[in-house]
């Protein structure tokens, strides 16, 4: 199989979780794999299996075993380069007995143990039980398209693809881990290796869990620096051979047994995919997209996504959402999301992978082309900040003072804050950040500084160490592809297509493409007022006249103004006095923000959406917890 699907497995040395533990994961993760599933015991490891069927439909079950049976894995998502490890491992005596992808991952483990992850090009996560050397062994891509989440008492280890199936499973509750929670209101997101559930651990993108008996679990990265600059190649050579790359990473993933097809919305990144794929097939791809009727064009683009379907020939579909939908959307959309992730188009994108659901198995998606190819304003911020970043951060203290003075000024006291950044690292964090310091300590009611920042910086410092001594802009590309995509935008694309059992690849994040990318030196991805400079040649090549010029676009709701409207008023009533949610953020704080927003004062927009999202989360798993099941 390659397949999406539901992974879960229970390493309990003393057997005192419930015995119905792993059938319990099952269930929690059936709608990430509703062809089929299975339960393995190998000794104190058992692994739990749902699957969606995309290759070797008939043969690809799982758990897989290695020849010996020595090695059991079970895998969810694909690996793009498999035939070629195949034939490898076949030269070096490994038998096959599928033609699933997943199978690879159990041969390369035994030809070179944990590090086998180097070798794979695809978008994954897995779990494996090594019976000769009682190692359990858990990994994420390289890009975390592939979320894995995992949790420990000491003594016992649960992993699975999804937060539901660890509390399903009765080993933890969901309680609020209140440094995540500032991590969240300040970035719209909670960075691995923290959930917003105390306790859980997400596992970072690119990092490998190994568990050993008399050993405490142990997160190991295999991220590596990118490679040298390119030199001496001009601006239409690199961008020759990135449409080329592109290309190659498109045909790729079309790797399916099963119907696909792609999202498809107005902007330029989803019709270079779609383009791709008509290059690359001998049938007209399928395209998804989905509007919001009455919102205007910047919103609403069936419009353009129809033309752009019809300029490159495609079957396409398209569906509607509007405002009366949004909070049921919501409401949907959350309890499957797991983890707020401050994005106000995933009820949308829940929606259209609904929609999708109803033709395809898989679809390809544009995602994955912003952070690095500079395509945020935060980006051209970054560029501006090179020029500044010897200036001594108490300059910047006047600027804050009088922003913080002007409330209408949201740009001003945005940029104060950026300003007041002590070095690189923290400039850039504050970038990302929709709220300064003092706003998260009238939320969170402490009136002092969280551990959260310092621990934020930690994080970034440690990405950041990759590339030493390059400019603060590519220092910042790095940082967003790095840190900030894996666990906001694909995580949300993960959860919101899984819960219609759809597979969502994201071919502008390929390893191999993305290993040409990283090496194109920021000044020649970003321009000042030109992000994505070197892309959008690039997708010249691909895409027919008309569409490579249009401005960026992503993939948005009109949720300002409903934030202004009956959606403010939401956000009032979930934080009242008396509500749930008091105990943890402050009512009057959030009284404030809605009302500068409300009388055009102050653009608060982003950290009210979040708000309204906590809520619903707040909502769906601590008010509603189950008692534990956990067992001393």
């Amino acid at each position: 199989m390659a397949a999406m699907c539901g992974i879960g497995a229970l390493l309990d040395p003393a057997g005192t979780s419930s015995q119905d533990a792993p059938q319990r994961m099952l269930e929690a993760l059936r709608h990430r794999g509703p062809d089929g599933e299975g339960i393995r015991r190998a000794g104190p490891a058992t692994l739990a299996h749902t699957r969606l069927a995309i290759i070797d439909v008939a043969g690809g079950d799982q758990p897989l075993d290695s020849e010996d049976g020595a090695v059991t894995v079970i895998v969810n998502g694909e690996i793009y380069n498999h035939r070629t490890l195949r034939t490898r491992l076949e030269e070096r005596g490994h038998r096959f007995a599928t033609n699933s992808d997943s199978e690879a991952i159990v041969h390369a483990y035994e030809e070179s143990g944990p590090e086998c992850v180097r070798e794979l090009n695809g978008i994954f996560a897995f779990v494996l039980w090594d019976e000769r050397r009682q190692r359990l062994v858990a990994a994420r891509d390289e890009f975390g398209v592939k979320p894995l989440y995992w949790w420990s008492d000491g003594t016992r280890v649960a992993i699975a693809s999804e937060i539901g199936a660890l509390l399903k499973a009765g080993v933890t509750t969901a309680e609020v881990d209140r440094t995540a929670l500032d991590h969240y209101l300040a970035c719209r997101f909670v960075p691995a290796p923290r959930t917003l559930f105390r306790g859980i651990n997400k596992l970072p993108a690119a990092s490998t869990l190994i568990v050993e008996q008399g050993s405490q679990p142990r997160v190991q990265t295999w991220r590596a620096p990118p490679g040298a600059p390119h030199r001496d190649l001009s601006d239409e050579d690199v961008a020759g051979q990135l449409a080329e790359r592109f290309t190659d990473a498109v045909e790729r993933q079309m790797m399916s047994d099963v119907p696909y097809g792609a999202f498809l919305s107005g902007g330029v990144d989803s019709a270079a995919v779609v383009a791709a794929m008509a290059l690359r097939s001998p049938n007209p791809p399928t395209t998804f997209t989905i509007g919001f009727p009455g919102a205007g064009p910047v919103f609403d683009e069936r419009e353009a996504a129809a033309e752009s379907a019809r300029l490159i020939g495609t079957e396409h579909y398209a569906t509607a959402t509007a405002e009366t939908d949004f909070l049921a959307e919501l409401a949907t959309a959350v309890p499957r999301l797991e983890e707020p992730c401050g994005i106000p188009s995933a009820p949308a994108l829940g929606q259209l992978s609904r929609f999708a659901a109803e033709r395809v198995k898989v679809v390809l998606a544009g995602q994955g082309a912003d952070e690095p190819h500079g395509g945020y304003g935060r980006h051209q911020a970054a560029a501006l900040l090179g020029r500044l970043r010897h200036a001594p951060a108490a300059l910047a203290s006047p600027a804050a003072a009088i922003a913080r003075a002007l409330p209408r000024a949201a740009r001003a006291r945005r940029a104060a804050h950026v300003l007041g950044g002590r070095g690189d690292a923290e400039r850039l964090l504050r970038l990302v950040e929709i709220t300064d310091a003092p706003v998260r300590q009238a939320l969170l009611g402490d009136g002092r500084p969280s551990d959260a920042e310092s621990e934020r910086l930690a994080l970034a410092l440690n990405v950041l160490a990759d590339v030493p001594g390059r400019s603060l802009l590519d220092q910042a590309l790095h940082l967003d592809t790095r840190m900030f995509l894996p666990d906001g935008i694909l995580i949300c694309n993960d959860k919101m297509s899984m819960a219609a059992s759809l597979e969502l690849r994201v071919p502008f994040l390929d390893v191999e493409l993305m290993r040409f990318v990283e090496r194109i030196p920021a000044r020649m991805r970003v321009r000042p007022r030109a992000g994505k400079r070197i892309h959008r040649m690039a997708m010249e090549h691909i895409l027919p006249p008309g569409i490579a010029d249009r401005p960026k676009h992503g993939f948005a709701t009109p949720y300002d103004e409903w934030l202004r409207a009956s959606l403010g008023e939401e956000v009032e009533r979930r934080y009242s006095k008396t509500a749930p949610l008091a105990e943890l953020v402050e009512p009057k704080a959030v009284q404030t923000l809605v009302a500068e927003h409300r009388r055009g004062r102050a653009d608060h927009k982003a950290i009210l959406y979040c708000l309204l999202e906590l809520s619903e989360w707040h909502r769906a798993f601590v008010e509603a917890r189950e008692p534990s099941l956990a067992q001393a």
